[in-house]
């Protein structure tokens, strides 16, 4: 079952905090992602963006260089929220655009570099994330960048359930509140599709990417850099 923002209120208001509660060095992510960018691409460029919902990669990312970004997110409320996040922390319209849609609708071209950070498991591995991998290569101009971040787990495995626990006990050192880390121990069980970080890096590989390197690390998330 996937998640449906659209109809649940209280989760989009909550999202601009919970990946902080969640995930280890999540600003530093996004930091490390615009310097691995710099390092490639320089500072301006055509920049895909996928599950921009929120706007927080584009925002954390705008504050390092002139690149213009395409946003993409089936959600119109978080959409709605990447919007206020935006005009909030002064990115200027012309800077971004922002698409409603699943990854395939993603606007095929030259991009310079593309981003898709805890989105990918939203996604079935019933084919569709093989799809989704071999579209965002097809956006992108021969030897791009593409960073991946995502969850990894073999939800099959009995580690599965310590490794959430890991995750709920960082949360709760964070200070996040019970009900939220409740919440977000049942969508993990429920409505995610975590592959492990070994199908991640099979999927990128048969998608055409190369020189895949990890750039981070915590609890049960991973980040790669890649190159089309």
């Amino acid at each position: 079952m996937a998640i449906d923002f659209d109809n649940q209120p209280d989760l989009v208001a909550n999202y601009e905090r919970g990946p902080r509660w969640f995930i280890p060095g999540y600003d530093a992510i996004h930091t490390m992602a615009a310097a691995l960018l710099r390092n490639r691409i320089g500072q301006t460029g055509r920049i895909l963006v996928l599950g921009a919902g929120g706007g927080f990669e584009i925002t954390a990312m705008a504050r390092h260089g002139a690149w213009h970004f395409t946003g993409v997110d089936p959600s119109e409320q978080m959409l709605a929220l990447a919007r206020r996040i935006l005009a909030r922390d002064g990115v200027p319209a012309s800077r971004f655009e922002l698409i409603s849609g699943y990854i395939p609708d993603a606007p095929r071209g030259a991009f310079d570099a593309a981003t898709c950070f805890l989105t990918m498991h939203f996604v079935k591995d019933d084919g569709a994330k093989a799809q989704a991998f071999q579209h965002i290569h097809a956006c992108l101009r021969p030897g791009a960048p593409f960073l991946f971040v995502d969850g990894c787990a073999d939800m099959a495995s009995p580690n599965f359930a310590r490794q959430l626990a890991d995750y709920a006990e960082f949360a709760r050192l964070q200070g996040a509140p019970e009900d939220i880390i409740t919440m977000a121990l049942e969508m993990n069980r429920s409505s995610l599709n975590f592959v492990t970080a070994e199908r991640n890096l099979a999927l990128m590989s048969d998608a055409g990417f190369s020189d895949i390197t990890l750039f981070t690390a915590g609890t049960l998330f991973r980040g790669w850099i890649a190159r089309a």
